[in-house]
This record gives structure tokens, sequence and C-alpha cells, in this order.
């Protein structure tokens, strides 16, 4: 597997936790401020690392690549992704409304969908998309794809916020997934 489609791949992962992490949230028994603290967190993390961040990556980068490289977007792969991208920036949309609110059954309710959204979708892109993206891409492709999400994480993120969203996961697996459950939580990066 190409060095592009890995470093997807580890962000699936990490956002994948975040999904774990939040659904261990939702049905606790914390309290409602808590709940809605972490509902901001959430919201910053997911706006920033899974949309910004991963979804920039596919969006300005490897999509077209694809395409170029003869993957259909119009009735193929790539435009269903793009389409899921955008119903989880509406998603996305809602959880915040939610949180701003002070609205814990609509924070729920989005977050939940939200998660079934992206768990779907991150099955499609490993086992689908990213299978062709590693068929259709020479290394060479890989590495420099690589290099421009490398680039893009500086530029349009800002130096050390990849770093600081990697922290807050660890964070909340910390706060959520290790409190006397076992540590229900998967460690990831």
């Amino acid at each position: 597997m190409g060095k592009a489609i890995q470093d997807l791949k580890k962000e699936h992962t990490a956002i994948l936790n975040v999904l774990e992490i939040t659904d261990h949230v939702l049905s606790s028994q914390l309290e409602t401020d808590k709940k809605m603290l972490f509902g901001e967190q959430l919201v910053y993390f997911l706006k920033t690392f899974a949309d910004q961040c991963h979804h920039g990556k596919e969006e300005n980068y490897l999509f077209p690549v694809l395409e170029k490289l003869g993957i259909p977007k119009q009735g193929g792969p790539i435009g269903v992704m793009l389409i899921e991208h955008q119903m989880g920036r509406e998603y996305l949309a809602l959880i915040s409304q939610a949180v701003i609110a002070a609205d814990p059954v609509n924070f729920q309710l989005n977050a939940n969908h939200y998660a079934i959204l992206l768990r779907s979708h991150i099955e499609k892109e490993n086992n689908v998309l990213f299978v062709m993206a590693d068929r259709a891409c020479s290394e060479a492709k890989q590495d420099e794809l690589y290099k421009q999400f490398e680039q893009f994480e500086e530029t349009v993120m800002g130096a050390g916020v990849h770093e600081k969203l990697h922290a807050m996961i660890h964070q909340w697996t910390e706060d959520y997934l290790s409190q006397g459950d076992g540590g229900v939580g998967t460690r990831f990066c």
C-alpha cells in the first residue's frame, strides 16, 4: 500500500476511535453539561480533522488524480464519496446547532446519524475506493500525493494543529474510555 493511502487510512482509524468515544459519551450517565462540553470539542475536532483536513486531502488531491487515471466521478465511487462528504457537513451543522442551543436530544440524535454515515463511508473508502486508488496510483504518485497532504496540513490547518487534534483523542480516551470500564478504547496513532 502506498504512502498516501496509508496516511488516509490512518486518519480513518483516528476518526473511528473518535466515533467510539462519542458512542461511549452519549450512552454514559455523564451529566448533560459535561456531554455538551464534549460536544463543543467534538464539533471542533470533526470540522477540523475529519472534514477540513481528511476530506480536504481527498477532495483537493486524491480525487482529481483518480479522475485523471480513469476512475469516474459521476456515477462512480468518487461521486458517492463527495455526496457523503456533503451529508456529513450537514450533520455537523446540526450537531453544532444542538450544542450551541444546549440541546442534548438533538446533539445525540445527529451525532448518532453522523456516526452511522461516517462508519459506512469509511468502510466504502477503505474497501473499495482506496483499493482502486492503490492499484491506479504508482508509488511515485502516492509519494507525491503524500507530500501534498503534508503541505496541505501545514498551510491550511497550521503548524501543530494535527498533533493537537491527536492529543485531544488521547485525552478523550483517558477521560471517557479508561474510567472503570476496563479501558474499552482502542489505541491508535
